[in-house]
């Protein structure tokens, strides 16, 4: 019995995609060629939606903290949704897209809600009102007693200065993103401080390489822009990004100097986005397994919805790894 996987597989599609064009959804920007393509592999294997088991009936929120536009300017937010609906598609869930700005009229008949970002108290506070099935992606509310899913931050953070130190490199700068809750409050990344603390214990850290700005790649050129008119030839041997938005804007700074990346000042991102590889020199980076964090998220809401699990909420922690390439020493 053929699945939508199946056909994905065959096609080169993604799961999600083949869901909405089987499911004549208009709003969905594929080329002729593509929609023609997942068709006639739907013919091909006989897939049949008679065949569809009965989750496939339901439907759930994706709630995003950011807004279109940002969801393009960092690529990593779109990664996560991607894998809630490419998770959900496999299992025969619709998705509707919902901003942080919603009424309880969105939300009928939906089974469930995954919010993705930073919600503030209040916010939070609505969510869990609306009694449904909730999980949060990429912040760790689980002290509020909501499911949630993020990264190991502080192995990442601790696997970025072991690698400098272990590179014979104690100079070590950074460049910080600084996000804000949907409430208008700081975020309390935790990264800055583990990599703080990481510095302050081998009497390393200089405040002076820190800089801030907001978590784009016009920022990152801002902050390098900053870093060399004020550093000049005091410029650390290396930086660590807290997003590779940042990195790609640090390079692109860092090039129109003509310092040399890495033999000059070397250079870690933090996420793995797509494009990282293709940079020049491609952006050594903690890799985030972004669609495998939708994934988990969707699963997770699944059981809650099917009531597969008790409902004490969780915490899932996702690996990190740091991937080296052209940007640091190898």
């Amino acid at each position: 019995m053929a699945t939508i996987k199946d056909i994905a597989d065959r096609a080169g599609v993604s799961s999600a995609t083949v869901s909405r064009v089987l499911n004549y959804d208009q709003s969905l920007n594929v080329t002729e060629e593509t929609r023609r393509k997942i068709f006639q592999v739907a013919n091909e294997l006989q897939y049949s939606k008679a065949h569809r088991k009965q989750p496939q009936q339901k439907r759930i929120a994706i709630v995003q903290w950011v807004d279109e536009a940002d969801e393009l300017s960092d690529l990593y937010y779109l990664s996560i949704r991607m894998g809630v609906e490419e998770a959900a598609a496999e299992q025969g869930y619709s998705v509707i897209r919902l901003f942080h700005s919603f009424g309880a009229s969105e939300l009928k008949n939906v089974a469930g809600i995954v919010a993705i970002g930073k919600f503030g108290d209040h916010q939070l506070k609505e969510l869990k009102a609306y009694r449904l099935p909730l999980v949060i992606i990429d912040d760790d509310v689980l002290e509020r007693d909501i499911n949630c899913v993020v990264s190991d931050f502080t192995n990442a953070v601790n696997q970025v200065v072991d690698f400098f130190i272990s590179h014979h490199i104690e100079r070590i700068g950074m460049l910080r993103g600084v996000e804000k809750t949907s409430e208008g409050n700081e975020w309390p990344d935790p990264r800055p401080h583990v990599f703080t603390t990481a510095l302050k214990r081998l009497d390393l850290f200089n405040p002076d390489w820190v800089f801030e700005g907001a978590f784009n790649p016009t920022s990152g050129e801002a902050m390098m822009d900053e870093a060399l008119a004020k550093l000049d030839d005091r410029l650390p041997q290396a930086f660590f990004a807290t997003s590779d938005a940042l990195a790609i804007g640090a390079l692109k700074s860092l090039r129109r100097a003509d310092i040399a990346v890495p033999d000059r000042v070397a250079l870690i991102g933090f996420n793995d986005i797509s494009i990282a590889k293709y940079l020049e020199p491609p952006l050594t980076t903690v890799h985030v397994d972004t669609e495998a964090m939708g994934h988990q998220a969707f699963y997770r809401l699944s059981q809650l919805i099917e009531n597969a699990v008790p409902e004490l909420a969780q915490k899932i922690t996702m690996a990190t790894h740091l991937i080296i390439r052209e940007s640091t020493p190898q």
